[in-house]
């Protein structure tokens, strides 16, 4: 008992002299914060949001009117010869001919078929798309950070267990060493008992490096540079008290690819209400305010200007344009019926995917349970037969088993915990549960 105590007390101070080295243990949710602010994914579905925000107003919907200005001035100089029914000639060169032209015409469609009310409901409606694919993006951005992160709690973990065993590992050679030297063992346990050590060593290394590549990619899922140093709280807690029906009602109404498939099929309907807007007749107010001008140094008009508003009503009715309205309606009756259909599938795949990570989660932690219970029964398993190692009551190659047994018992137990969390994670992605964190 006090061997296993100072082992662990061992493998306890390693974790606490990594952290000390170290700044301030990162929180999840404090790298969730940062990857919401800089991810660069989620800050472009930002600006691509604000296109939809843009566009969404009346003014590209068609309602307002087209006011457009225009002025034109002109000089000339001319060679004037005039005969007149009087018999007077006039002949002068170098007649200068001033033009001052200027107008302002504004230009109102007041009913098109009530295609503009359509167009701007559907701006909304892609407005709403742009909101979705924003926060569709921070879901999907959370659950990587949460996935990359318990990565690498996972393999801290491993670490630290690895650590652990290496310290029995070293007892077992050092007491395979100290038989070999005073005759009661053979050589080939000492060389066995390194070889088991070296390979230990070996997996540490390949954790190690582990380690510091998935730090890399973490740090670039939270926008930052991949050289940036941290640590993180090295532990798993799967939410237990997570039930199926809570997050099967919730990815009915939250979960993203299937409204956006909704605000897709909205889009649509109100495409269709702008193709059928053209069957009917459009009005227009057209009005003008003009100004003439022109001066002239000879010929019969010296001096001549105009200027006064007017205006119309033009009224358009479309009477046969080949078939094309009917066409294009057709057409967006199948893009329509197509997306009803997909809709149908989203919820579907949903409900399987649903499912599927609520029994791996289930099966998660039962498997927690068992190899917590496992793990506790083959670390005293371990000391004993260290202990009977010592007094050569069992051989080096069953004391061998013994500790690759408390390896594989370590791996399971840390693996099942970390597919608990996955698995619990991706029902609230499906659910679009992790976008409010």
């Amino acid at each position: 008992m006090k061997k296993k105590l100072k082992l662990l007390s061992a493998s306890w101070l390693i974790s606490v002299v990594v952290l000390a080295q170290g700044t301030t243990p990162l929180t999840i949710d404090e790298a969730i914060r940062i990857a919401i602010e800089k991810n660069f994914n989620v800050v472009i579905e930002k600006n691509a949001r604000q296109v939809g925000v843009i566009n969404n107003n009346w003014g590209t919907a068609g309602l307002f009117p087209v006011i457009g200005a225009t002025g034109a001035a002109s000089i000339a100089s001319n060679n004037l010869t005039q005969k007149l029914v009087n018999g007077t000639v006039i002949e002068r060169n170098g007649a200068i001919l001033r033009n001052t032209n200027a107008g302002l015409a504004v230009s109102w469609r007041i009913f098109d078929g009530m295609r503009m009310f359509a167009t701007k409901r559907r701006l909304e409606e892609l407005e709403q798309v742009g909101e979705l694919n924003f926060r569709r993006q921070i879901n999907t951005t959370v659950f990587d950070v949460i996935s990359s992160y318990f990565q690498i709690v996972q393999l801290k973990q491993q670490k630290n267990a690895l650590l652990e065993t290496i310290l029995f590992f070293e007892e077992r050679r050092k007491i395979a060493e100290d038989r070999f030297r005073i005759g009661t063992a053979p050589k080939t346990d000492l060389l066995q008992a390194q070889v088991d050590l070296n390979l230990q060593k070996a997996n540490l290394m390949t954790i190690d490096n582990s380690i510091q590549i998935a730090k890399a990619n973490f740090n670039n899922l939270l926008g930052r540079s991949p050289a940036t140093e941290f640590e993180i709280r090295d532990q798993i807690e799967p939410d237990a008290s997570l039930t199926f029906a809570s997050i099967r009602e919730k990815a009915e109404t939250q979960n993203f690819d299937l409204l956006l498939a909704q605000s897709n099929l909205a889009v649509l309907l109100q495409t269709k209400r702008e193709i059928i807007s053209q069957r009917l007749p459009t009005v227009t107010m057209n009005g003008n305010l003009n100004f003439s001008q022109s001066r002239n140094d000879a010929g019969f008009n010296l001096f001549n200007r105009n200027i006064g508003p007017n205006g119309n009503i033009g009224i358009a009715i479309p009477l046969f344009n080949g078939g094309n309205i009917v066409r294009q309606q057709r057409v967006a009756d199948i893009g329509i019926e197509n997306q009803r259909i997909t809709i149908e599938q989203i919820r579907n795949q949903v409900q399987t995917s649903l499912l599927n990570a609520y029994q791996n989660f289930l099966n998660a932690l039962a498997l927690v349970q068992l190899e917590k219970e496992n793990l506790d029964l083959i670390r005293e398993n371990n000391t004993i037969a260290t202990e009977r190692f010592k007094k050569l009551s069992i051989t080096s190659l069953e004391l061998r088993q013994v500790q690759l047994d408390y390896i594989n018992s370590q791996t399971r137990y840390i693996n099942a915990l970390f597919l608990a969390k996955i698995a619990e994670t991706e029902m609230k992605l499906l659910a679009g549960d992790l976008s409010k964190l």
